[in-house]
């Protein structure tokens, strides 16, 4: 499961069946964290430049499949699998995501 951002876009969601792996898919460059930060505010949380918070209210609602058992049932094996990773918070509810930046540069 991934996550599109870009400046002036709203977030998109792809990938909604593949429980295996989440990304959050940049589409703009490393000093873009802010302005992208201010822009989906509820949706994500930057954490720095190589991770992202995102809300597990909105994965749920923008998958299609929340009232899916089945499906609800892989997305909350993955939280699971997230949480002993140490990569789940709850307050507010949220995944953490490593952050693909488009814009060519190395990673950090």
């Amino acid at each position: 499961m991934d996550v599109h951002v870009a400046a002036g876009e709203p977030p998109r969601l792809t990938g909604v069946d593949d429980l295996q792996s989440f990304s959050v898919i940049a589409a703009a460059g490393r000093d873009a964290a802010p302005t992208l930060a201010a822009e989906l505010d509820g949706v994500m949380q930057f954490e720095g430049t190589a991770h992202a918070w995102v809300s597990v209210n909105w994965l749920i609602e923008t998958s299609g499949h929340a009232d899916s058992t089945e499906w609800r049932a892989r997305f909350d094996a993955m939280t699971a699998y997230a949480a002993r990773k140490g990569w789940t918070r709850a307050d507010p509810p949220a995944i953490r995501g490593h952050v693909v930046w488009q814009d060519g540069q190395a990673p950090e």
